[in-house]
């Protein structure tokens, strides 16, 4: 009888083929860690703006939330500790703006940034203590607080 060595064209080009599967679920799996793993981090961040925020009311000694919030468009302000806040979820959100607002007397703030996975989500926080995921862009003026 006559002995092949080797594979068959046919069993090579399978295997190829399997492999190459494989591979595209590794990728597209990646992409998606990639955009949670930036989610993880918002929430970090966002988390961490709530403690400067905290820091900046107790430290100024007249306790209001002045230097968060850049009234003139709503969103967070750029100074400081802020600023560089700002800058760590812009790099991970997809360069969007963080939505926030102060109550009229400064005694209250929230803020919130939209998340990498779903544009249509936001990670809220707010000088009460919460922090949040919500189903919807960005929060509105009326009440300076995470619905």
């Amino acid at each position: 009888m006559d002995k092949k060595n080797g594979f068959t064209l046919i069993e090579l080009l399978v295997v190829i083929a399997i492999i190459g599967l494989l591979a595209s679920f590794i990728i597209v799996n990646a992409g998606q860690t990639r955009q949670q793993a930036s989610d993880a981090q918002i929430q970090t961040l966002m988390h961490q703006l709530r403690n400067a925020a905290e820091l900046s009311y107790s430290q100024q000694g007249i306790e209001t939330y002045t230097a968060v919030c850049d009234e003139a468009d709503n969103t967070l302000s750029n100074s400081g500790e802020f600023g560089t806040l700002e800058a760590g979820v812009k790099r991970e959100n997809g360069n969007r703006n963080i939505t926030c607002f102060e109550s009229a007397n400064k005694k209250n703030f929230a803020a919130s940034s939209p998340l990498r996975t779903d544009f249509n989500k936001s990670w809220c926080v707010e000088s009460a203590g919460l922090s949040v995921k919500l189903n919807c862009t960005a929060i509105n003026s009326s009440s300076c607080q995470c619905p």
